[in-house]
């Protein structure tokens, strides 16, 4: 194609009549081509078939058939096991309507999972619509969809035939209030209220029956007995203490909150018998309040000719305007702030102050007189002044009606910091708001209130500002009542139902969470890297943004030593849900990443977020999402590496281990829910507050937290190899060398000095890179090695905005692309043996041969974009005499 082409000169030359603007313009125009040709060059297709070629010399074994009682997984000490031998469950997430693929689909879909070595599936999101999206009936909603029903039955059953089991989610998205003819809650899919409320719980055990005790009629056995149904989960993300937990247990529905205040009545009664010991246990730190440090709080002082008030700021993004101005307010004087232009984002319109100083630990209130034309919120918050913007100890949601309103906020400062702001949310909505008499003060704490008794069962769950020993009261109340439930449900599936599944409740929230989780049968998590966010109406497909940000290249953030901290020590461990969602230019180092990290921490089960979503796309030729990695090379064609490294433990566990107990106190509880109220929902920060671990002491160290010191250390088989993630001028590489596996990660120019040479990159910027073992014995006398290499990933015609951060729905098409790698290894050597290598085909066929060199007693394998592929395998045969 080049030599066809004319030079930008011989273009320019061939109209020297035109103006020099025009010339100009043309000169840009060719410089687009060109570069957009040379990164058109630099990709090649790669789409992975539906239908997997069962030839393929990258197979993997499948396990055994599920089908008698000795093959049901079970736990076995802190692990998970089939008998005599540890498994570890390496697996993917089924969406909505792909749990319920056609006979057709679904032997070959089982089939593919089972070649990439996929041993476990989560069926989730089945509960969430109506067939063919779900499993209730079409019509009403209200009871399971026959079809439904037979087609996962079928499902269950191909894939059991293939060694692989199932997580079967009970809760995820079902509404049953709405089916109930309850008041509508306050959060999506009953969330919160459904584990409180006595008629959602039962509706919950309902499906539970009718799901479980249903008979396959492909296996001839309920669901409850069938040992391919594994495990069970009772409710997905949802707890107390989940994210904006406290925003919505206070402004719960009228319904929901008397529930609620009953229960926590009855807890408080139980606790202290009277109000007086109440009372005297709460007034213990109650402080009152000192000087307000706000200037300006009634508004009064503006700058001549301005009508924003002095020391304040309104401001007003992405296209938000408000104005604002003196009028009364029920005969007094108050800041009305009318708005012109809302989106959906409450922060695009604030008003605040900031350079105000507050010191960590200390109890502050924010006090403010409002009201609204027409009943509404706005948040009060109080963070930092300056990027990053963080929240430094409250975020509170605020009700407006029209009559005027005192409203208190306290919270705990969580740092130091001389340039705090108070801000006042308030976008979101066109409806006009009054502000008058704000006031920031230390202290402020209060006890019980007057009026308030247990005897009288009026003790709300929150006041307005509160002593140590009322949040702390509140906090394990709410613990409390969410294990309460948790158990339960857990005794109704396997004692009422008599399910052998073994049942997790829900994913850990922080140390509170995890103490509701800690009488499971094993502990789960969730984590993503670079979630989408949707900056105006949630999940609109149009308008999403992801920061082009490698995870390789900042540690310290990472989502995998936040998952590490969320373990139990004594129960297996697992992640159901983790990914780097498409189109991040570094998603390749997704499943390298947590293989290896999960497989260095000694956990149990890894499952990527999502296979797919649909139950009729298995023939796409192109990525169709941020989460689908079946037709995603840069996760899906790492899948076979990442069942060398986690599920047949190619990288064995860290080198150390750390026992790290999470309190001291003597009531745990209490000590946990101060932890909890210090750290929210950051178990690495609590760890790292009580035994001073560092990220790069934990990546190298087995973290094994415990909920107190009761437990003592037990012998772990540790394994020596290389661990290192390291940043040098904000280029990351993450990088380990293990017996049977190395993987890497990272930016092209660290891999030959962080290697000794021995890994030489030349493009693309950043690889993610596998070398595995396809044996399971160690690199130096395996007869077998697959190497996985990929740049970027995308699809024919996607996209990009200029900053990269989002597609919008310019996903492109077909065929889906890849970046490949060019570069060389020097390959362990064998005296005896020589590698040979081929380049394979997206179908995991041999294509090519690709020459291994031998230099100085070195085999140097070198790999090329001219191979078009992402995969290399290696094959040993005797050296020549």
């Amino acid at each position: 194609m080049a030599s066809k082409m004319k030079s930008k000169k011989q273009i320019l030359n061939s109209s020297p009549s035109l103006p020099a603007s025009y010339a100009f313009g043309i000169l840009i125009l060719a410089a687009l081509f060109f570069s957009n040709s040379a990164l058109a060059d630099k990709f090649v297709p790669f789409v992975i078939p539906a239908r997997p070629n069962v030839d393929s010399p990258i197979t993997a074994t499948s396990a055994e058939p599920i089908s008698t009682s000795s093959d049901r997984l079970v736990v076995h000490g802190s692990y998970f096991s089939r008998g005599d031998n540890r498994v570890r469950l390496w697996g993917v997430n089924l969406s909505f309507g792909a749990n319920m693929p056609t006979h057709e689909d679904a032997p070959h879909i089982a089939a593919r999972l089972a070649a990439a070595g996929v041993n476990a599936v989560r069926c989730h999101h089945m509960d969430s619509a109506r067939w063919p999206r779900g499993i209730w009936n079409s019509e009403d909603g209200k009871t399971l969809e026959p079809e439904a029903l037979d087609r996962l039955d079928f499902f269950i059953d191909q894939l059991a035939r293939r060694g692989i089991c199932v997580n079967i989610n009970l809760h995820v998205g079902r509404v049953h209030s709405r089916f109930l003819g309850l008041p509508e809650p306050n959060r999506k899919y009953d969330k919160i209220s459904n584990i409180f409320t006595p008629a959602l719980i039962d509706a919950q055990k309902k499906y539970a029956r009718d799901l479980l005790t249903h008979v396959n009629k492909y296996r001839k056995v309920r669901y409850a007995d069938d040992p391919a149904v594994a495990l069970i989960e009772i409710t997905n993300e949802n707890s107390f203490f989940m994210w904006a937990g406290e925003v919505t247990l206070r402004t719960l529905p009228d319904y929901y909150a008397k529930i609620l205040q009953r229960k926590f009545n009855a807890w408080l009664k139980k606790q202290y018998r009277s109000d007086e010991k109440l009372r005297s246990t709460w007034a213990e730190g109650v402080q009152p309040p000192g000087a307000n440090l706000l200037k300006n709080g009634n508004f009064q002082m503006r700058e001549v000719g301005g009508a924003v008030p002095l020391h304040w700021s309104v401001e007003q993004q992405q296209g938000c305007r408000a104005w604002v101005s003196r009028q009364r307010l029920e005969s007094r004087r108050a800041l009305k702030i009318e708005i012109a232009e809302a989106d959906d984002t409450e922060w695009h319109l604030q008003l605040n102050q900031g350079s105000i100083a507050v010191k960590k630990g200390q109890y502050y209130t924010v006090t403010l007189e409002s009201a609204a034309d027409k009943p509404r919120t706005i948040t009060c918050t109080v963070g930092q002044a300056r990027s990053p913007w963080g929240n430094l100890g409250l975020s509170q949601r605020v009700e407006l009606a029209k009559k005027r309103t005192i409203f208190r906020c306290g919270f705990v400062a969580k740092a130091d910091d001389d340039n705090a702001r108070v801000s006042f949310a308030f976008g979101g909505s066109d409806i006009p708001i009054w502000l008058a008499n704000v006031e920031f003060r230390p202290g402020g704490r209060v006890g019980l209130q007057e009026g308030e008794s247990i005897e009288q069962g009026n003790v709300t769950l929150f006041a307005e500002t509160e002593s140590p020993n009322r949040m702390l009261d509140r906090m394990k109340f709410l613990a409390e009542t969410e294990k309460a439930y948790f158990d339960d449900m857990r005794k109704f599936v396997q004692k009422d139902l008599g399910s052998k599944a073994l049942v997790t409740g829900t994913i850990v929230f922080g140390p509170l969470g995890l103490y509701a989780q800690s009488d499971m049968d094993f502990i789960d998590a969730h984590a993503y890297w670079q979630h989408p966010r949707f900056p105006n109406r949630p999940w609109d497909s149009g308008d999403w943004l992801i920061d082009q940000k490698p995870m390789t290249d900042y540690p310290e953030q990472a989502a995998l030593f936040r998952l590490a901290a969320q373990r139990l020590r004594g129960k297996p461990y697992t992640v159901s849900e983790y990914n780097h969602p498409a189109p991040l230019d570094s998603q390749a180092e997704c499943v390298p990443m947590i293989a290896s990290f999960a497989a260095a921490q000694d956990w149990d089960g890894v499952w990527l977020y999502t296979y797919s979503h649909s139950s009729d796309d298995w023939n796409r030729e192109q990525m169709n999402s941020y989460f689908d990695i079946d037709t995603n090379p840069a996760k899906w064609a790492f899948m076979r590496a990442g069942t060398a490294i986690f599920r047949d433990s190619g990288v064995g566990p860290a080198p150390g281990s750390r026992l790290l107990a999470l309190t001291d106190s003597a009531d745990v509880l209490a000590g946990l829910a101060e932890l909890h109220l210090k750290h929210d929902r950051d178990m690495f920060a609590v760890l790292s507050e009580r035994t001073g671990i560092s990220h790069q002491k934990a990546f190298s160290t087995m973290i094994l937290p415990t909920l107190t010191r009761r437990y003592g250390y037990s012998s772990i088989i540790k394994l020596k190899y290389e661990m290192d993630w390291s940043v040098e001028d904000g280029e990351g590489l993450y990088a380990i060398w293990a017996r049977e596996a190395w993987v890497f990660a990272g930016h092209a120019e660290r891999f030959e000095k962080a290697t000794n040479g021995r890994i030489s990159i030349a493009e693309p910027g950043f690889v993610a890179l596998t070398v595995t073992a396809l044996d399971k014995d160690a690199l130096e006398v395996s007869d077998a090695a697959l190497v996985t290499a990929c740049g970027r990933c995308e699809n024919t015609g996607m996209k990009f905005s200029e900053d990269r951060r989002t597609v919008g729905r310019d996903w492109g098409g077909p065929p889906v692309l890849i970046e490949p790698v060019e570069g060389t290894l020097t390959l362990p050597t064998h005296r005896l043996l020589r590698w040979t290598c081929q380049a394979l085909g997206p179908d995991g066929m041999p294509k090519q041969e690709v020459p291994v060199s031998n230099a100085d007693g070195k085999e140097i394998l070198e790999i090329s974009p001219k191979y078009k592929t992402m995969w290399y395998l290696l094959k040993r045969r005797p050296k020549a005499n």
